[in-house]
């Protein structure tokens, strides 16, 4: 019995290796926010520094909790990584920046993995929670008695974008696992009444039939909420029009039901735009 519930343990730990999840509870919104989405540069100016905020919080683009950085990847326009510059901790946010060199759009990205289990025993139900890392050491811990463990994975994404001088389309790095968005349209440098057109991918394939949230940020300072809700069509693309000027957060999950020997995949995608007045 303890060398069968280890074995299931250890595939569900395999299995999920590439799965990655936010570090914020599910009631706070996870989101990287730059100071600006589109800069301009005078020929012969010197790199334009970005400054961009990661913070979870449940009412939007207000500080409450810092944002976990798990993995940080800045794309360039060349489709290159970009190094950002140490980060700045403090209690309501984590804060990076790094030079845009080259013009074009820029993709910056942040994932991180968890996992979760329980299991019983003599009744009772034990859980668990942790870094997917730590995973295989809590499972060799498991009792020879223990029944019906069951193993969660969770990916979480977070992006936002940033062009210097001209709208482009943000490279996709390749070879990456969950949730990402493909820009069909540029998704910086938006006015009132522009729209934009995404495809939504699940491990690099189109995903339909996805329901896609957009929040308009600042709902302190107004009674309703300004929330869009949308579906991905048979190619996995969906369209946003921009209704008024402000920050926007879009997000969108998506699950997979365990089968034999697998845990069940949980993953989670945010993004934020920028929309300014005509």
């Amino acid at each position: 019995m303890k060398l069968t519930i280890r074995s299931h343990a250890l595939a569900c730990l395999s299995a999920a290796l590439l799965l990655a999840v936010a570090g914020s509870a599910q009631a706070h919104r996870p989101w990287l926010l730059p100071q600006s989405a589109h800069f301009n540069a005078a020929a012969g100016a010197k790199p334009i520094t970005v400054t961009v905020d990661a913070v979870a919080s449940e009412e939007l683009f207000e500080y409450e909790h810092a944002l976990t950085l798990g993995s940080l990847l800045i794309t360039g326009p060349d489709g290159k990584p970009v190094a950002a510059e140490p980060t700045i901790a403090t209690r309501n946010r984590n804060s990076f920046d790094f030079k845009l060199e080259q013009a074009g759009s820029y993709r910056i990205s942040n994932s991180a993995e968890s996992a979760s289990a329980s299991y019983k025993l003599a009744g009772e139900t034990k859980r668990w929670r942790g870094k997917a890392g730590e995973y295989a050491a809590w499972a060799a811990q498991v009792p020879a008695e223990a029944q019906d463990l069951q193993v969660t994975r969770m990916l979480t994404r977070n992006e936002t974008f940033v062009s210097k001088e001209r709208a482009g389309l943000p490279v996709l790095p390749a070879g990456s696992q969950g949730l990402e968005l493909q820009a069909l349209t540029p998704v910086t440098d938006l006015s009132t009444g522009d729209s934009v057109r995404l495809r939504l991918l699940m491990d690099g394939k189109p995903l339909p039939d996805a329901v896609v949230t957009v929040l308009r940020g600042g709902s302190r300072y107004r009674y309703k909420l300004g929330e869009l809700t949308l579906k991905t069509d048979a190619q996995g693309e969906l369209a946003i029009s921009w209704p008024e000027a402000g920050r926007y957060w879009l997000g969108v999950g998506h699950e997979v039901a365990a089968a034999a020997g697998q845990p069940l995949k949980r993953y989670r995608y945010s993004a934020t735009f920028e929309v300014l007045p005509n």
